[in-house]
């Protein structure tokens, strides 16, 4: 869902800055339908696949094996890119694909429609340096970010995590890499989606605490400790809480959960994207160490405990290593995570506040400053098409 995410923050500025084009997004997420798009944009679904560990892959709900799902895929994304003819192919993550399903697709698009200018966007930490390396080299992906790509948008800062050097880029990748900045929403919508979930908002001074997962696939582990938490605290120190459950997780472990908090001041909900509303009201967000999350942690100066996933990718615990050296935010390890662990970090940072210093925060503006170099690739005029 995160690239998901980062992709929409990434159109909204396209459209910011050039209101006539037109964006079409290929999605294997099965909730992309329910986000909100700028006009004249829209998404076209392709049967979803969840990534089980590094290089391997799974269908998600037909019966089918990667082996058999990939080239269907493949196959939709090719007459898809040929039959809009885009300006621009923005590429997220993998500059091959999942397991290499985009290698033939960007043959074909850069073949039939020379116009059609390849980008690719990554995240800052893609995993660890050495295990994408390996990846990328075995599957062939420097090789085709090397001969098909004109462009690389790292979504980051050199100064956190130099990407380009980490994941050992060539001379000939060096070249066309460009750091945009850390990709999020830029502002807060006005309005809430749905609008009962605003009457969740507390209208009195205790403190608000928020605690997200992300999707919520792997989220129900931590949450339930923090249900135990609450039980520690409750007649130690007055809160209200929210748990956003997320797309992802399952209806029994939500029922679980709420089961769980019954007699507590909490509300299991599915925030979805209203989600954003409460992050900037809370006093205290306890989350995952995904990139949507920290980013918007830093972009809105927010107090957090994280909580890093511990695999199957270094990603999490790299960027909680790399921003709680900065005092971005307090971190515990998932393996150091109980309780009373998790008791006495809430206390010392609702009564400390948060560590985050303005001078250590990055660029924030990824997002527009990726719209602006993608828009900058194509020299056509006022029309078009991304």
């Amino acid at each position: 869902m995160g690239h998901l995410r980062r992709n929409l923050s990434i159109t909204t500025q396209i459209k910011q800055l050039c209101p006539s084009a037109s964006v079409l997004i290929i999605v294997d997420s099965p909730v992309a339908p329910f986000f909100e798009l700028p006009p004249l944009c829209d998404f076209i679904k392709i049967p979803t696949m969840v990534k089980i560990d590094y290089g391997v892959w799974a269908s998600n709900r037909l019966n089918m094996t990667s082996s058999e799902l990939l080239p269907v895929r493949a196959d939709m994304i090719t007459n898809i890119a040929l039959s809009f003819q885009p300006h621009v192919f923005l590429v997220d993550h993998m500059p091959h694909g999942a397991l290499g399903e985009l290698t033939e697709p960007i043959k074909q698009i850069k073949q039939l429609s020379p116009h059609t200018r390849m980008v690719l966007g990554l995240r800052d930490i893609l995993g660890g340096p050495e295990d994408i390396f390996k990846q990328w080299k075995l599957e062939g992906a420097y090789d085709v970010a090397e001969k098909y790509y004109d462009k690389v948008l790292i979504y980051g800062s050199p100064e956190i995590f130099h990407s380009a050097e980490e994941y050992f880029f060539s001379e000939q990748m060096l070249k066309k890499t460009t750091y945009c900045g850390f990709v999020c929403r830029d502002d807060t919508p006005k309005e809430f989606s749905n609008s009962q979930l605003k009457k969740l908002l507390p209208n009195n001074n205790l403190p608000l605490l928020l605690v997200t997962g992300g999707g919520g696939h792997d989220a129900n582990s931590f949450m339930d400790i923090f249900l135990d938490t609450v039980n520690l605290l409750k007649s130690k120190l007055a809160f209200q809480a929210i748990v956003s459950s997320g797309p992802f997780m399952q209806t029994e472990q939500i029922q679980a959960l709420r089961d769980k908090a019954k007699g507590f001041p909490v509300a299991v909900e599915s925030l979805g994207n209203d989600a954003i509303h409460f992050l900037k009201r809370a006093d205290l967000l306890i989350s995952m160490a995904g990139y949507n999350t920290t980013s918007e942690i830093m972009r809105f100066r927010k107090n957090a405990i994280i909580i890093p996933r511990p695999g199957p990718s270094a990603e999490q615990t790299i960027r909680t290593r790399l921003l709680t050296d900065r005092n971005m935010f307090a971190a515990i390890h998932p393996n150091d995570l109980t309780p009373e662990r998790l008791a006495e970090t809430i206390t010392e940072r609702l009564k400390g506040g948060s560590t985050l210093d303005d001078s250590n925060v990055p660029d924030m503006f990824g997002a527009r400053n990726a719209a602006f170099t993608i828009l900058s690739s194509v020299s056509v005029a006022n029309e078009k098409e991304v």
